[in-house]
Formats: C-alpha cells, structure tokens, sequence
C-alpha cells in the first residue's frame, strides 16, 4: 500500500495595492527607498516595483510585523522553490486571478530571515523558506507569498 503525498503545513499571505500609490512612494524615497526595501543580493532577483506589494504578502502570511522587523527579513534567492510549492503557488495565483483579472507571471524563491524567520519557525515548527508570485495591470499590483517548512536540510 502507498502512502498518498500530503502537502505540508503552509503560511499564505496575499497583498493588492494601487500601484500608483508605491510609484509614488517610491519616487519620493528614490535610492532610499530601494535599500530600505531590499538587500544588495536581491535587486536583481526579485519582483522590482512589487517588492513592497510581495514583502507586505510576506509579512501577513508570519502573521504581521513581530518585534525585530526589517524589510530584509525576506530575500529573493535564485533557487527554484520545491515543485510542490509551485504547483501551490499555481493554484492559488488562478484562484487570485479569476478574482482580480490580473495574471501573476512573476515569481521567486525567498530565504527568510530575522524576526520574521523566528515568527514563521513558532507557527510551522521548523526551519522556513518561502516563494511569491506577483503581477500588475489594471492599476493594481497584486501578490501572493507561502511560507513552508524547508526540508531540503532534513
């Protein structure tokens, strides 16, 4: 008798801003703002313009902001994430775009770190990665983070 893959237990976190609002923002702040946002390794790798709108699904999926905080506590990787956590992703970025219209055709593994990393680790018990998709259109910028238990060390 087989034993049937069950999908582990999942943190997820989705987020929907106006995307002229982070424009904005992001104008004012300008270098500045980049840095506050991500780190060095991560410019390259990660969602751009989406980066506050994919960390912010971050922080709601480890439950909000915990004492500790930065930005930095998520960091694009260019990893691929486990297959099942794509087929996840997969699943519920149709489920967000049948309700919004808006395909999220970006993604990206992410190492979590710091405060959050310790947030995650008290509610999945064990060591954490995570993965996001993202996607814009129609003025809105749309994004979706899980968070799981990374076995690749088990």
């Amino acid at each position: 008798m087989t034993t049937p893959m069950m999908t582990p237990a999942v943190l997820i976190g989705v987020d929907i801003v106006a995307a002229d609002r982070l424009a904005r923002a992001a104008a004012r702040g300008g270098a500045t703002f980049t840095r506050h946002l991500t780190t060095v390794a991560e410019r390259d790798l990660g969602p751009g313009t989406a980066t506050f709108s994919v960390k912010e699904s971050f922080i709601k999926a480890v439950g909000g902001r915990p004492p500790g905080f930065t930005w930095h506590d998520f960091e694009a990787t260019p990893e691929p994430p486990p297959a099942w956590t794509g087929e996840l992703l997969d699943e519920a970025a149709a489920e967000l775009t049948a309700a919004t219209g808006l395909a999220l055709t970006g993604g990206a593994a992410y190492t979590l770190r710091g405060a959050c990393r310790d947030a995650a680790r008290l509610r999945l018990a064990g060591p954490v990665a995570g993965a996001a998709r993202w996607g814009s259109g129609d003025g809105l910028l749309v994004s979706l983070a899980v968070v799981y238990v990374d076995r690749k060390d088990a």
